[in-house]
């Protein structure tokens, strides 16, 4: 009771929405924070134009929504330093490839007329109004197909260019940087299946080839029944694995073809936990690995302010020039129940994420819930943002659930409140909105690996991959393959990241639980969502 009763007293303290002056701002360190609070002062609607435009000088990154409210503040967008950008062609006609590929053959071609007759030239134009696109596509040097490919509508890639690209085609293809995106655009998308076979063709000897193309191509030979290629591809990316977690990837893919144990046992070694290690240890009838769970006093800590994400910046930036012996040392400073988050954080990054920290902070929000529901909570907290509360995203999510500015505003509407976005920023409310948002998604998803997708990607983006896209369904290699091939890499990653976390956090919370149960549900829409 008396923890209680200190947290209160603590939290208490949070003033809610605060618009700093022109003057405050100027002193903060540039940030992503910075540029939350610099978009709160100008859509605010109490900034004057002037203070407003030298507000937006200052920005760190000028965001979709900081130049929406500039534009709606001052009339227009300021125009950009262009003293260090390169010159451009005169004689080039800039027309973006989606905007040509959604007008038609005959205004292309009166188009295309027109600029001949000025004395320049378009190679999209060229191409898009040829007799055979295809044929001119091929033409093109290979930073130009790839700079088309990955701008043009879905629609126009599978009516115009889902042909079979020759070897010579991607010889060349593969050493340039813009390529990785259109392989990704290729294997994640459904459709383009001449493309895809072609594809086995790619050769991976190139340094513009990344890790995930790498890995994507073996995905893609396993679609078409080739282990062969798959095996070779996922070597290849093993030479690409910058991170421990790259290689516990390819080491569970080579395993899943050739059953051989020496790769589970590689996995069992691994210091790091996800899906594949703790899939590994099911495999072998392994204990999981033991997790660190602080359990701190209640106490003050001087000179940080928990709910201010400036705080936090500085304390992200300091930690840059430090090393893990100052790390480790600046962590023990924050070794306050209410600063769990940021304890965990920086004890985790001081060992260079070889010892996992699964934090377990403000549980005394959570009274009357489920275990279930504590449990998927902790795990989508971890992953969005450590239980930092006063985190910022690049696209301003807010606090320790980083719930959208938008999706805010309308929680606090259906819940008949007057909220200001900063009040994300302590974490009692972040948990309680989370807990509130969870409650629409597990309506419709009732799997913690679908609930993710949707907290990340929205529920609109997960009914299309297991409706239009049809993943998720039994066959060779699923549900894994599916868990590869989501099309929007950021919810990928975060969904199998939510999802080992999920079964961290249960086993935590006195509830055993495997992965491998939970993986072989994803196939049965009886037990995953409401939309098969």
């Amino acid at each position: 009771m008396k923890k209680t009763l200190l947290l209160i007293g603590i939290l208490s303290t949070f003033l809610g929405a605060k618009i700093y002056t022109l003057s405050e701002l100027s002193a903060m360190p540039q940030s992503i924070s910075k540029d939350f609070f610099i978009w709160r002062f100008i859509d605010d609607g109490n900034s004057t134009k002037e203070e407003a435009l030298k507000a937006y000088s200052q920005t760190y990154r000028k965001s979709a929504k900081i130049k929406k409210a500039i534009r709606k503040k001052v009339g227009y967008l300021p125009e950009p330093d262009n003293k260090n950008r390169s010159k451009k062609d005169p004689k080039n006609f800039i027309i973006y490839p989606k905007t040509a590929s959604n007008k038609s053959l005959k205004s292309l071609r009166r188009l295309y007329k027109k600029i001949q007759a000025q004395g320049k030239y378009s190679d999209v134009l060229k191409m898009m109004t040829a007799p055979d696109p295809f044929v001119a596509f091929q033409d093109l040097p290979a930073s130009t197909q790839s700079y088309i490919f990955n701008g043009v509508t879905f629609a126009y890639r599978l009516k115009r260019l889902n042909h079979r690209f020759s070897k010579e085609q991607l010889y060349f293809l593969a050493q340039e940087p813009q390529f990785n995106r259109t392989l990704h655009m290729i294997i994640t998308h459904k459709g383009l299946d001449k493309i895809k076979s072609s594809l086995l063709y790619t050769p991976p000897i190139f340094d513009a080839l990344n890790f995930k193309s790498r890995f994507l191509l073996a995905m893609n030979a396993l679609k078409l029944k080739r282990e062969d290629k798959a095996t070779y591809y996922l070597e290849e990316s093993l030479k690409r694995a910058k991170y421990q977690s790259q290689r516990d990837q390819v080491n569970f893919w080579l395993y899943l073809i050739t059953k051989k144990r020496a790769y589970l046992e590689r996995l069992y070694q691994s210091n790091q936990v996800n899906l594949y290690t703790l899939r590994a240890r099911d495999i072998l009838n392994k204990p999981y690995p033991a997790v660190i769970t602080p359990h701190l006093p209640v106490k003050l800590i001087a000179d940080f302010d928990l709910h201010n994400p400036i705080d936090w910046e500085k304390i992200k930036k300091a930690i840059k020039e430090e090393n893990s012996i100052q790390i480790d040392q600046r962590a023990n400073g924050f070794d306050s129940y209410h600063t769990e988050g940021v304890y965990s954080y920086l004890k985790e990054k001081a060992t260079n994420y070889t010892k996992p920290y699964y934090a377990m902070p403000y549980i005394d929000a959570m009274m009357g819930k489920s275990k279930e529901r504590i449990a998927l909570i902790y795990a989508i907290a971890r992953q969005e943002s450590r239980f930092v509360p006063a985190s910022v995203s690049s696209s301003y999510a807010l606090g320790m659930m980083q719930i959208m500015p938008f999706l805010i505003r309308h929680l606090a509407k259906e819940q008949k409140e007057e909220l200001e976005l900063e009040e994300m920023f302590n974490p009692y409310v972040a948990i309680r909105y989370g807990d509130r948002h969870l409650d629409y998604l597990t309506k419709y998803l009732y799997h913690p690996l679908f609930v993710a997708y949707g907290y990340n990607g929205g529920i609109g983006f997960t009914k299309k991959i297991l409706t239009k896209r049809k993943l998720f369904r039994a066959g060779e290699y699923e549900p894994y393959l599916s868990m590869e091939l989501v099309e929007y890499e950021e919810s990928k990653e975060y969904g199998k990241k939510v999802l080992a976390n999920y079964v961290i956090y249960r086993n935590l919370l006195g509830v055993p639980t495997k992965i491998t149960p939970l993986i072989e549900e994803l196939t049965d829409p009886l037990k995953t969502d409401k939309f098969r």
